[in-house]
Parts: C-alpha cells; sequence; structure tokens
C-alpha cells in the first residue's frame, strides 16, 4: 500500500511539473508570437508610397476609397449625360429609341458627344430617354472588371442597387447584349418643350430690357442654370444657395459673364436638371431679380424684391436648403 502511495504521489508530481513547464514554454511561445501578429496586422493595413510615408489601407480608408471612386464614376456619368444634352440641342434633334446602349466616340452621335465629354478614358454608357425623346438618365462604366465603377446621373429608382453591379450585370439587367451596339434614331425636335428656342418661351412683360442692372441678374440667373445642367464641375444642388463671387463658371456661354458679388439664387430641379432659377446679386438691390426659365417661361418676378421670392418659396435669408 505505502509503495502504491509512494508511485502514485511520483506520478502526480511529475504531472504537475510537466504542466507547469508546458505552461511555461506556452506564454513563452504566446510572448514570441504576439510582436510578429502585430507586425502582420500592420503590414496588412498599411503599405509605404513611394515617399516612405504612410497610406493607411484600414477598413475606414478602404471604405472612404470607395466612395470617392463611386462619386467619381457618377461625375463621369453626369459629365456624358450633359454631353448628351448640348449635342440634342445643336442638332435640334430628341432620341427615338426606348433605350440607346453605346460608347463615347461610336459612330457619328459618339464624335459629336466627344466634342464636349473630354475624358482620356473611352467610357460605356446607356442612355435611357423619356416619354419626349429627352435623356432621362445615363449610366456608363470604364471596362468590365471588379475596380470599375458604374457612374448614374439622372432619375433612375434603383440606382444605389445598379452601382453595386459590374458593367455586364447592368447591361443584362436592361436586355443589352456587352458589345452590341444601338443604332441611335434622331428625330426633329420642334421644341415645344424644354428649350430658349421654343413657342411658348416669351421675354418678362414689364421688365425694362434697358436696365443694365436687370438685365445683367437674368445673365447670372440664366449662368448658374446653365452651369448645373452643363457645366464641366459636380456641384452640390441647393434649391436655395449661395453661389461665391469667387467660384468659376464652367459651362460655355454666348455671352460674357458680368462682374458680381456673391449670389444668392432658388432654383426648381426636376431630378436631373434646373427648370427655373432666380438670383439676387448681393452687391446689387434687392429689386434686381435675375429671372431664368428653361421650359416654360418667366413666372414674371416683375417689381418684386428678393424677399418676395424668398417668401414664395417659404425660405429664410441665409437658411440655405440642399437637394
Amino acid at each position: 500500500m505505502k509503495a502504491k502511495r509512494a508511485l502514485l504521489l511520483s506520478l502526480a508530481l511529475l504531472s504537475a511539473s510537466v504542466s507547469f513547464s508546458c505552461g511555461k514554454e506556452s506564454r513563452r511561445s504566446e510572448e514570441k508570437s504576439e510582436p510578429e501578429t502585430t507586425t502582420e496586422a500592420q503590414e496588412t493595413t498599411e503599405k509605404k508610397d513611394k515617399s516612405g510615408s504612410g497610406l493607411d489601407l484600414s477598413l475606414g480608408m478602404m471604405g472612404y476609397v470607395k466612395k470617392s471612386k463611386t462619386a467619381s464614376a457618377n461625375m463621369n456619368a453626369k459629365s456624358i449625360y450633359n454631353s448628351i444634352l448640348c449635342v440634342l440641342v445643336d442638332e435640334e434633334s430628341k432620341f427615338g429609341n426606348d433605350i440607346i446602349y453605346t460608347k463615347t466616340g461610336e459612330g457619328d452621335f459618339g464624335e459629336k458627344v466627344n466634342k464636349y465629354f473630354v475624358n482620356d478614358k473611352e467610357f460605356e454608357y446607356i442612355i435611357i430617354p423619356d416619354e419626349t425623346g429627352q435623356p432621362k438618365a445615363v449610366i456608363c462604366c470604364s471596362g468590365t472588371s471588379r475596380k470599375d465603377k458604374v457612374g448614374i446621373y439622372g432619375d433612375i429608382e434603383d440606382a444605389d442597387d445598379i452601382r453595386e453591379l459590374k458593367w455586364k450585370k447592368v447591361l443584362a439587367k436592361f436586355g443589352l447584349e456587352y458589345g452590341e451596339y444601338t443604332d441611335i434614331k434622331l428625330e426633329d425636335e420642334d421644341y415645344g418643350y424644354n428649350s430658349y428656342n421654343n413657342s411658348s418661351y416669351q421675354e418678362p412683360k414689364g421688365y425694362d430690357l434697358d436696365d443694365k442692372d436687370l438685365m445683367e441678374s437674368c445673365d447670372l440667373a440664366a449662368a448658374i442654370a446653365w452651369e448645373y445642367n452643363r457645366g464641366e464641375n459636380d456641384i452640390p444642388v441647393y434649391l436655395y444657395g449661395k453661389w461665391s463671387k469667387d467660384a468659376p463658371f464652367t459651362s460655355d456661354f454666348d455671352w460674357e459673364i458680368p462682374e458680381h458679388g456673391d449670389i444668392e439664387y432658388v432654383l426648381e430641379y426636376n431630378g436631373y436638371s434646373v427648370t427655373k432659377l432666380f438670383c439676387w446679386d448681393t452687391a446689387r438691390d434687392k429689386k434686381y431679380v435675375g429671372d431664368c426659365d428653361l421650359g416654360y417661361g418667366y413666372l414674371n418676378f416683375v417689381d418684386r424684391t428678393w424677399d418676395d421670392v424668398l417668401e414664395y418659396y417659404g425660405y429664410k435669408q441665409g437658411e440655405y436648403v440642399d437637394y
């Protein structure tokens, strides 16, 4: 019995010794591996650029890069959209197709689009016309790989879902085959809708056309409207906003933009273009309301002040409203 107890005690001591030894080795192993794990994590979330400074590629940074690429893709879609509008106005035409799939520089129409859309990359794009033959929306992409983002500009109900698709999936969604471009049908536009030259367009009755301040105010209103519809920059849309005196106009105007201070403006926006716009150059008297309408003539705010315009739309001075 004593021999058996001695044997059990020896086994217990041996087991404890081995356990203690293993614990120490385990802790040493963990301590030794910690710096390596940390280094590996840093290497996966941080790379060095050519200058040697750190470039953070953490999840937050990756999210920012994705948003930046999406914004850039949407800006390209807007530029293509505006270029298409310019061509249609130049040609006094509208689309006869239900949907159009083409690429920049493709055919006669594509060459005309490229006169307004200047980009080193080649883009494929889809045009969705509205019931009047005017472009309702443009969807574009520069390629078919995972990194090529889909850009959208205009009125599409499921735009966010489409942006997450690869380009070939977008084409399939609209019943289109990759590389099989649409023959573009253009029809004469009678301009009963949406143009300065249409038959319904009227000069504002009661305006003194010899009043230089008034006419220049209307020129500024038209310039801001044209900048939103045809300008090169991706401008945040404000229903009631301020155009800085230092902000450049990038659209191609047929008239000289008058000198001005900061310009407050109110616009009506149909989802992808400006239809009406009023403005006040803060360097002038409030009675000089700039008035521009791209569809149905002026609303005729004759003898009204800027305060009257704000009251009409329900805005308060200086409390700008984004779209």
